[in-house]
């Protein structure tokens, strides 16, 4: 992908965030992409949506059609006006932020002592990393099923700090995967981006440079790499989400391959 041609790929992040809107919270790299311009606060999908600002962000809410049900429009009246430093949070008693997009939630729960949903759970990500000199460790991985059985991607973070020929040929995956290269400077993950970074898209390995703040879509079936991590100027925050319960791919000489559990450290 082209940092130059974000254009092209606008209905790709569309089907990115639709496809994981509640499955990853991180929320620094949300933080980020919010920088970017992508909508992640997009709450309907639909031809007749109405529009609202709360709390500084876009909300998008359907309205009524003749197959549905009428939706209430949140109430506006008291919504936060952001400034220049962003949207004044309001605060409990104790001092504590609260987040400016609800304006009439229910009390809340006092709730229960219980198990039932432990195997919901998974906390075993850090790893040792392969490449140390360039990624230093640990590193973080979600490993899919094998850390929590029943799960339905697998997803990595990783901090680079060195230049690197990463992938040395071409593969591709059954599933969908998205790619996020970011800076690795808190809180601005997209502002501290200053790497060059050389891939390659499609059967006739189409060039691109990755140059600012990226958020790539590989289709299922597309071949893709080499990978270049030419310029590492600042650290390079790089995390690979793959829609598969385990890593699998076709590499161009070396076949079918897959990797399903990491060297965890407990």
């Amino acid at each position: 992908m082209n940092s130059e041609k974000d254009e092209k790929n606008t209905n790709g992040r569309r089907e990115f965030f639709k496809g994981i809107t509640g499955v990853t919270g991180a929320a620094a790299m949300v933080a980020a992409l919010s920088q970017m311009g992508v909508p992640v606060l997009n709450a309907a999908q639909g031809d007749q949506v109405k529009q609202d600002t709360i709390g500084g962000a876009t909300w998008m809410a359907p309205q009524q059609t003749q197959d549905s049900k009428p939706v209430a429009s949140p109430d506006l009246s008291t919504a936060a006006k952001p400034d220049q430093a962003g949207v004044k949070l309001p605060t409990t008693p104790e001092g504590q932020a609260i987040s400016p997009f609800f304006r009439n939630p229910p009390p809340w729960p006092k709730g229960t002592v219980g198990n039932k949903y432990d195997y919901l759970f998974s906390t075993r990500l850090k790893e040792s990393s392969l490449m140390p000199e360039v990624i230093p460790g640990p590193q973080a991985y979600f490993r899919g099923h094998s850390d929590l059985p029943g799960a339905k991607i697998n997803m990595g973070w990783q901090i680079f700090t060195q230049a690197i020929k990463l992938e040395m040929e071409s593969h591709h995956h059954s599933v969908d995967e998205y790619q996020f290269y970011l800076g690795a400077t808190f809180p601005d993950l997209v502002g501290s981006f200053d790497a060059e970074i050389e891939v390659f898209i499609g059967p006739k390995y189409e060039q691109h440079i990755i140059n600012r703040a990226t958020v790539l879509y590989l289709p299922a079936g597309l071949i893709h790499n080499p990978c270049d991590f030419r310029r590492v100027s600042k650290p390079v925050f790089f995390s690979s989400l793959h829609m598969a319960p385990f890593c699998n791919s076709v590499f161009q000489t070396m076949g079918y391959r897959t990797f399903i559990e990491g060297n965890k450290i407990d």
